[in-house]
């Protein structure tokens, strides 16, 4: 795919013509590729909208430093080992198998082996694990609305022919019109994380609620641009597509859990720390009310006292006289 570039990609029914690169850098023999800087540009993003919303869903900084790197860096093994596993004839060599600037990444990989690795990150560093994963679905989206982007400079991730006015050819198109999935799939998770983030702020009823949402909105796109595209790991080949597959099984989970959320059940309601946090604040209040009428009492105790002393006094010297 390499030799190819730098290549001439056109989208005809819009009058539209470009000449990309996949290698955004050279220094020497060094190549840094726009694949590599765009799905980095994508996790960076999410990273940021985490730390900017975190506070909202009751997750402190510093604990919640610690399972993005951990979900980050099993991300990138399992999306990576997810692809391999699944085209294991395309690799012959152990460089190959851990060579992924030129592409090669499958998002379910990289979703599962994050939210498995998060969920024991969270559970070490006692940070609640749905809060969690809401943030992490709603930064998913957008960095996969970037990440994709990523396949737009490699070429690859397209469907089948069309005659759609934005239909996309290249030389690796075999100069002819296809569907761009990638663009297809931005568009999808950009929409989603506007949906989301919306949602998050306005209709947060229980923790959990947009980690399914996230799963249910992507599996909804997946299931239909999946369908399009060439170049799909198949389960079976020819009869059942890997991510296919998953993303039906997605929307097929998270449907009822979703209602029985909503229902007030299986879940923590999003507002149920505030609740804790305020009980703990009024038996503070409560345990102040018997020290105050404590302090009142020794104050009016203590004249009291002054008074009965004064008075032997007073007769003592009434007696002298």
């Amino acid at each position: 795919m390499r030799s190819h570039f730098p290549m001439e990609v056109e989208f005809p029914g819009l009058g539209w013509e470009f000449t990309i690169d996949n290698v955004a850098l050279r220094i020497g023999n060094f190549s840094l590729y726009w694949y590599a800087v765009i799905i980095a540009t994508g996790m960076l993003l999410a990273v940021l909208y985490a730390f900017k919303t975190c506070k909202r869903f009751g997750i402190k900084d510093d604990p919640m430093i610690n399972v993005i790197i951990t979900g980050v860096f099993f991300a990138l093994l399992g999306a990576r080992a997810y692809y391999v596993l699944f085209n294991l004839s395309a690799f012959d060599t152990f460089w190959d198998v851990i060579n992924i600037r030129d592409g090669g990444m499958a998002i379910y990989g990289g979703v599962i082996a994050a939210f498995v690795s998060g969920w024991i990150a969270c559970r070490v560093n006692k940070v609640n694990v749905m809060a969690m994963f809401d943030i992490t679905g709603i930064g998913f989206l957008l960095g996969q609305a970037i990440g994709r982007w990523g396949n737009f400079a490699n070429q690859e991730a397209f469907g089948g022919p069309t005659d759609l006015p934005w239909g996309m050819q290249s030389i690796n198109t075999g100069n002819v019109p296809v569907h761009p999935c990638f663009l297809y799939e931005s568009l999808w998770c950009f929409a989603g994380f506007i949906a989301l983030h919306f949602i998050g702020k306005k209709f947060y009823k229980f923790k959990g609620q947009l980690f399914l949402m996230y799963l249910l909105w992507y599996g909804l796109g997946r299931g239909w641009i999946e369908g399009l595209r060439t170049d799909s790991l198949w389960l079976i080949d020819g009869v059942i597509r890997v991510s296919q597959l998953l993303a039906v099984v997605c929307v097929v989970v998270t449907v009822p859990l979703l209602i029985l959320g909503f229902r007030g059940k299986l879940f923590q309601r999003a507002d149920a720390q505030g609740e804790e946090t305020a009980a703990v604040e009024g038996s503070e209040e409560t345990a102040e009310l018997p020290e105050a009428a404590a302090s009142e009492e020794s104050e009016e105790t203590a004249p009291a006292e002054e008074s009965e002393e004064a008075a032997p006094a007073e007769e003592s010297e009434e007696a002298e006289n």
